[in-house]
């Protein structure tokens, strides 16, 4: 079965580190897989901003991106990706290819709820 995950990170690299919030990531990247292999990077987009929360949600849906591994989320694009059948995993400090592996053997938990809001206490900061 052909899958392409979608991930924000830091950098466009498999070595490079999720973000931490999908909204405020360097790039969003793409990777394909097929049969629980990495077969190579679909795509690699800066994220220059975007004028609303569904923006990037409907930009990785015209990509075809069937799983989204995130750090974390607001409420708004969380909601946007249930709407258009984009599963959502919570993923881990680490790489990008990391976080793909932890997928495909099954440790990474699906995420069933936004992980970032703006009155968040915790560790995550919103700019």
């Amino acid at each position: 079965m052909n899958r392409i995950f979608g991930l924000p990170a830091k950098g466009p690299e498999l070595s490079d580190d999720i973000s931490e919030h999908f909204g405020h990531c360097n790039y969003f990247v793409g990777i394909k897989v097929k049969d629980n292999n990495i077969l190579e990077k679909a795509f690699a987009l800066q994220n220059n901003g975007h004028s609303s929360c569904m923006e990037p949600v409907i930009n990785m849906k015209e990509r075809n991106i069937t799983d989204m591994i995130v750090g974390g989320i607001g409420g708004r694009p969380f909601m946007g990706f249930l709407q258009v059948g984009i599963n959502l995993y919570q993923g881990i400090n680490g790489s990008i290819k990391k976080n793909i592996e932890f997928l495909l053997n099954g440790e990474l938990k699906p995420l069933g709820e936004a992980s970032c809001a703006s009155s968040s206490s915790g560790n995550t900061h919103h700019n």
